[in-house]
């Protein structure tokens, strides 16, 4: 190439995910037309690795003297300077993250920036310098490294030192974003030019000579990566949402049990159970049960953090509205249980409730548990001494049992004790293309559909009772005005 022919400096980013210490830049210097360096092509090269400070001319000279050396950082420059040693024809060197130079530095630049920004006019030019010296924003903590040469000249016996910046290295530990300016040359050179009683013109280029990973790890390294992005399709897989048939309204429920407490023995687990009525099927059979994990209990209040999560995705036929009325509701029941070091298993809860189908949105339920009270004291003696966990054959007795269709259910004279509380966090996302135009128009038809939903999961209540009574007995008193 020429010798006037100039390489455009940039700033490269880089995603570095191993370790910055691994990184080794090669600097490699010679003046235009001078053959005298230390190469038989005259480059004279350097290696530095990451935050290695290697000394100028003038900071050897200068720590050299202990008289100059008051802080700590000081101290440690003029111990290291004594064993370095250096014959080189050009003076490379290198200030690091705890030099003044670099503090100097980014507060000259911002000086710079700021001049030019609150400046009578818009330069577009310096906008975009300062653009591309921080390209990625200000949001970023940056270790830094400055690599330099020092072109001075004697004069007489006196150096005039003539620093240099050849390179720019940043880092940024919490992103591992690696910012070197300018980026590392390929075939041609960067250009110095420096001005004085004679021009001098110098060309150097920067390598990265950093230590490549063996063919072995690079290998497990590519197959570990190739495994966790089929691992991330997977999931993503799992997360989607399968369009359901025309007629079917799919009820998605996400759910976690998040924590226990004011149970009387320890540690504990939850068993769990969906009961569906056969208005409702389910996606997949075993997402209606499940069991979470055994938890210590800390503190005085007994208190158990599980995080359990777990989800379900329901079906109901819409057209079954019109036909059967209000849909029943489904059912969830708990059952809190304690296991002890002696492998003795005790029942210290039941709770059940009524799941949110009928409209989407997040709820949080703060459920009160209860068991039954033995009747003899050997009931209370065996739950002592083996355990009481096999005394509940339905959990859904402590609902409305699955199985019965009586008039009346009949409870009174059972004793129980209340025990303590779990949390509970459901998450319900509807999805349906029956009535998805509908949705959009607000129809009658559609509020109608959400009206029965939204019955089904209060029919039960106490409140829900009393309002369809007094609404009976208003028609009723209304039918008589008219005979």
């Amino acid at each position: 190439m020429s010798q006037e022919e100039t390489l455009v400096k940039y700033t490269a980013i880089y995603r570095c995910s191993d370790d910055i210490t691994n990184l080794k830049i090669r600097v490699k210097l010679r003046q235009v037309g001078d053959l005298t360096g230390e190469d038989s092509d005259g480059w004279e090269q350097k290696d530095f690795a990451w935050q290695q400070k290697c000394f100028s001319k003038s900071e050897r000279e200068y720590y050299k003297d202990e008289k100059n050396c008051i802080t700590d950082l000081e101290k440690k420059y003029h111990s290291d300077v004594g064993e370095s040693h250096t014959e080189a024809h050009f003076d490379l060197f290198s200030y690091t993250n705890d030099d003044d130079f670099a503090l100097k530095q980014e507060v000259n630049d911002n000086f710079r920036e700021n001049c030019d920004e609150n400046g009578q006019g818009y330069d577009y030019g310096q906008s975009l310098v300062a653009a591309v010296r921080n390209p990625i924003g200000h949001n970023y903590e940056f270790e830094v490294m400055y690599i330099m040469a020092d072109l001075g000249e004697y004069i007489d016996s006196t150096w005039l030192k003539q620093e240099q910046v050849l390179c720019v290295v940043k880092y940024d530990r919490k992103y591992k974003i690696l910012s070197i300016n300018p980026d590392f040359t390929k075939s041609q050179p960067y250009l110095i030019r420096l001005e004085g009683a004679t021009i001098r013109k110098y060309h150097y280029f920067l390598e990265n000579v950093s230590a490549q990973m063996p063919e072995e790890a690079h290998r497990r390294e590519k197959e570990l990566i190739r495994k966790i992005n089929g691992h991330k399709t997977e999931l993503l897989k799992c997360l989607s949402f399968k369009l359901p048939a025309k007629n079917k309204l799919a009820v998605h429920l996400f759910m976690e049990l998040a924590w226990a407490q004011y149970f009387e023995y320890g540690p504990i687990y939850v068993q769990y159970f969906i009961d569906l009525p056969s208005d409702w099927s389910p996606t997949d059979q075993s997402q209606l049960q499940g069991v979470t994990q055994t938890c210590h209990v800390t503190g005085d209040e007994g208190l158990a953090h599980f995080g359990h999560v777990f989800d379900v995705t329901l079906e109901y036929n819409i057209e079954d509205l019109g036909k059967r009325g209000i849909p029943k509701c489904p059912y969830i029941y708990f059952e809190v249980i304690s296991k002890d070091t002696w492998s003795r298993y005790r029942t210290e809860g039941l709770t059940y409730k009524a799941l949110p189908v009928a409209k989407p949105g997040n709820y949080r339920f703060n459920l009160q548990c209860f068991r039954l009270i033995p009747d003899r004291i050997s009931g209370q003696l065996r739950r002592f001494f083996i355990g009481d966990c096999s005394s509940y054959g339905d959990l859904t007795w402590v609902g409305l049992p699955k199985h019965y269709d009586g008039p009346v259910l009949n409870k009174y004279g059972t004793n129980t004790v209340g025990t303590g509380l779990i949390s509970v966090t459901v998450h319900v996302v509807h999805q349906s293309q029956a009535f998805l135009d509908k949705y959009r128009e607000n129809s009658e038809e559609n509020l109608e559909i959400f009206e029965k939903l939204n019955s089904s999961s209060l029919v039960k209540s106490v409140e829900q009772v009393l309002q369809a009574f007094k609404r009976a007995r208003k028609n009723k008193i209304a039918a008589r005005k008219f005979l």
